[in-house]
């Protein structure tokens, strides 16, 4: 029997298709759709219609029918309110077990009546501790949707145990803590999407390619990194213009200097979520050039046990995640059957 994961983010979705004991990557499909389009047309019809070609053209592909497939696992903004079925959050901290039981299945016509197992996301815990001012219950809310499913596919493939902190950038970076195969809580800012925005929507677009860093330049990206911790974010991204009009760098090196300068803030949320874990571990996961940029800093910066998980972990990451929890669920309902 195959598995069929979906990985639904806010621009994208991947669809992949599984062999389940050796989660072997058999085929993808990727669609440009993702809750973004609900959000502009106020309607998931065409993330559906989307999400359902997708699924007809993999099983077309490698001679598949609805019935040899064993279900299929969501994970990602397909659960939330902008997605195909909205599943509340889980509260943390959290072992696979609660994603398991917080689970949705659904047999939809748009997914073939194959069974859908949407994957919830996850919250911090916060109660209203009389004691700690607005700013401190506010630095403690956070939640994260997709992540989940990556955290447990890194730790199964690098075989942790122990307290440790998954950096995941991406549109959102995600601090994610464990320990032991728990997950604690998270931590998310907005630095992808600031990357972007800067990079598209000001002056600097003319400072920074489109593509941003080609090839890291750990000279660049730690001279951006320190000149915002120097002067803090506004001046910095104006010092690229300066480096552009005065010749002192490339494309290259101002787009290193760029995502430096940018990631110096996300360093300083890391601190804090060490100092108050002082973790075994800290694996950066997520796609270049972000993830190697992220190493490249936390290496510069001394801290112990930094392991940059390779292309092929971070492919396979999410689909682990996805498919352990999704077995487990069909094992909870068989259970619950007999």
């Amino acid at each position: 029997m195959y598995i069929i994961t979906i990985d639904a983010g806010t621009t994208n979705t991947r669809i992949y298709l599984v062999e389940d004991s050796e989660y072997s990557i058999i085929d993808l499909v990727k669609k440009n759709v993702g809750v973004k389009n609900t959000a502009i047309h106020g309607s998931a019809d065409e993330l559906k219609r989307e999400l359902s070609s997708g699924i007809e053209e993999i099983l077309r592909r490698n001679d598949c029918e609805p019935k040899d497939i064993a279900y299929i696992a969501a994970a990602g903004m397909i659960t939330s309110n902008l997605g195909i079925v909205q599943v509340p959050h889980v509260m943390g901290p959290c072992q696979k077990a609660d994603f398991s039981t917080g689970s949705i299945v659904k047999q939809l016509p748009e997914f073939l009546n194959i069974p859908c197992i949407f994957i919830p996301g996850m919250k911090n815990s916060f109660s209203r501790e009389p004691q700690l001012s607005f700013g401190e219950q506010l630095d403690k809310l956070d939640v994260m949707r997709g992540e989940e499913v990556e955290t447990f596919g890194l730790i199964r493939q690098l075989d942790l145990s122990g307290k440790g902190i998954m950096i995941l950038p991406g549109s959102h970076t995600k601090y994610v803590m464990t320990d032991d195969g728990e997950i604690l809580s998270c931590l998310s800012t907005l630095s992808g999407e600031m990357l972007y925005a800067i990079q598209k929507d000001t002056i600097l677009s003319d400072s920074i390619t489109k593509e941003l860093i080609e090839t890291t330049d750990t000279d660049a990206l730690i001279q951006g990194f320190h000149s915002s911790q120097r002067n803090g974010l506004a001046r910095t991204l104006y010092q690229l213009r300066l480096l552009q009009l005065f010749e002192k760098m490339d494309h290259n090196q101002r787009a290193n200097f760029f995502v430096g300068a940018v990631l110096a803030s996300d360093i300083l949320s890391f601190q804090s979520l060490y100092d108050e874990l002082k973790p075994d571990w800290i694996v950066v996961g997520g796609n270049n050039p972000l993830r190697g940029s992220f190493a490249h800093i936390l290496n510069y910066l001394q801290y112990p046990n930094v392991i940059e998980a390779t292309d092929e972990q971070v492919a396979k990451c999410t689909i682990i995640g996805a498919v352990e929890i999704g077995n487990l669920k069909m094992d909870q309902m068989a259970n619950w059957a007999t």
